[in-house]
């Protein structure tokens, strides 16, 4: 029992060659040239040559106990991943960051001509963060669809790179939800600016 705890105190960081971190648990093992590791209970397996190195972290304290982990809500735990693949920059290790929402704020007077800009500014660049999100996505799929494409070229069989299936699969679920949250802002944006031709906002206000 001691060991087995010994064991699961003990993590794994790989950096992979696109600057990629993935923690494991415990430590990969090496075999023909693929890594096969375990990440929040998954076991995936990647070549090895997208391995730069391979870090090895002690959870346990200055005792030598273990450090216990706290417990989270699987809704917490979803928004901390989320949180990661936006760092990550390349993956979702880049699920989808939340757009951001246009404030809500007190209906100006058609005579406010800085609140109309400000909320017409507001729309706009909601609408770039949602196609810089789509765009991400649909970067990251190509990337990926390329490695495994070198992967299989190389020689490697498909069992021997499912931590990039996985992702691969991941990012194309997000890609219908991204070009979903483009057509909301553009569409939030529309329906702004009919508003304000209903209300005789001159239209050199909204620029």
């Amino acid at each position: 029992m001691n060991a087995l705890v010994l064991l699961l105190a003990l993590t794994s960081t790989l950096v992979l060659r696109t600057g990629e971190k993935i923690v494991a648990e415990g430590t990969p093992r090496e075999e023909n040239g693929v890594i096969t590791f375990r990440s929040a209970g998954v076991l995936y397996s990647m070549p090895a040559v997208e391995v730069v190195r391979i870090d090895k972290n002690d959870t346990r304290d200055g005792d030598g106990k273990p450090v216990r982990r706290l417990r989270v809500s699987p809704e917490e735990r979803k928004r901390i991943i989320d949180e990661l693949e936006k760092n990550h920059s390349g993956a979702p290790a880049g699920t989808l960051p939340p757009v951001a929402k246009v404030p809500a704020a007190p209906r100006p007077n058609p005579g406010d001509e800085q609140r109309w800009r400000q909320q017409a500014r507001d729309h706009e660049e909601g609408i770039r963060r949602a196609q810089e999100e789509l765009a991400l996505l649909e970067r990251r799929e190509e990337e990926l669809r390329t490695e495994i494409h070198s992967f299989i070229a190389l020689g490697f069989k498909p069992h021997q790179f499912t931590y990039q299936t996985a992702r691969l699969e991941f990012t194309r679920e997000m890609l219908p939800r991204a070009r979903l949250e483009v057509q909301r802002a553009e569409r939030a944006y529309d329906q702004f600016r009919e508003d304000a031709r209903r209300q005789g906002v001159l239209p050199g206000w909204l620029r």
